[in-house]
């Protein structure tokens, strides 16, 4: 018997077929405009073949109410908020369908088989255009009652500090995430005169003082949060992804010792999984 893992998000959707632990196939589609769930449908039904499936499990983007199997808000996937998903794709397949947020399927993944492998509770930091948050206890995610639970990029850091898209002001991921690289650049006439990108400008640390300033103050503000954090949850461990982690080599030994200077005892560690995180941690929503 099988699993599928699929992962939704704005641009694309990844589908995995895997035995036990083992993926055994990956596939995709563009996202569609319109009539996701039916192209999803066809699309699953080429993949699967004549397998035996067990079971479903589904990352999506957004606000997910697992209970409901419902997702709540999307910002890109509009077309599939508050349609009941889970209970279309169950009865396409007969077989049971789950769904979770796409940084909770990330924790999932690390938890079982990445970073934090063999921890009792850890917490899943994504960091990209925003910062997404999952949190796992005793193998389990913490979804919270209306499916907020993890969105740790929306605590307020700065009160009355830069607005986000959440409604509010201040929020972590304003201070510490490929957007706020993105505003620290434009707001430096230096930086945005050379042209630099948050892909490259912690590239130049050594040679640019700006550049050297910018990342001191993304690592003071990555690492705030994480402190935060610890004094909230005291988990086992941190699991730091995302896109913005592709140049951690450059300030990963600066966040680590900021994290020693704390007074309490931090233990941070970099995500095993990449790409396929969430639909990997999807599919042990069924198991």
């Amino acid at each position: 018997m099988h699993t599928i893992g699929i992962d939704i998000g704005g641009t694309k959707v990844k589908y995995g077929l895997f035995a036990e632990d083992v993926l055994i196939k990956v596939g995709e589609m563009t996202t569609p405009p319109s009539e996701i769930v039916e192209r999803l449908i066809r699309e699953l039904r080429d993949f699967i073949g004549e397998k035996a499936i067990k079971g479903i499990g589904i990352a999506s983007a957004g606000i997910v109410n697992a209970r409901e199997r419902k997702i709540k808000k999307a910002a890109n996937i509009q077309q599939i908020v508050n349609v009941s998903l889970g209970e279309m794709l169950e009865y396409e397949f007969k077989a049971p369908v789950m769904l979770g947020n796409d940084a909770n399927c990330a924790a999932l993944a690390e938890a079982k088989l990445g970073a934090a492998k063999g921890t009792d509770s850890s917490i899943c930091i994504t960091i990209g255009t925003g910062i997404g948050g999952g949190i796992i206890y005793k193998g389990n995610v913490v979804n919270g009652r209306n499916g907020y639970g993890g969105e740790v990029g929306h605590m307020v850091v700065v009160p009355n500090g830069t607005p986000c898209g959440c409604g509010r002001s201040g929020c972590w991921e304003r201070y510490a995430s490929g957007t706020a690289i993105q505003q620290m650049i434009d707001q430096n006439s230096v930086l945005t005169a050379k042209k630099y990108t948050p892909n490259n400008v912690f590239k130049h640390v050594n040679e640019d003082n700006e550049c050297k300033n910018l990342m001191n103050q993304f690592v003071d503000s990555l690492g705030n949060g994480l402190v935060n954090l610890q004094y909230i949850f005291d988990p086992d461990v941190f699991v730091v992804g995302g896109g913005v982690t592709d140049s951690s080599e450059i300030w990963w030994n600066q966040l680590t010792e900021k994290l020693s200077q704390a007074n309490i005892s931090i233990n941070v560690r970099q995500a095993h999984f990449q790409n396929n995180a969430s639909m990997i941690g999807a599919s042990y929503l069924v198991k």
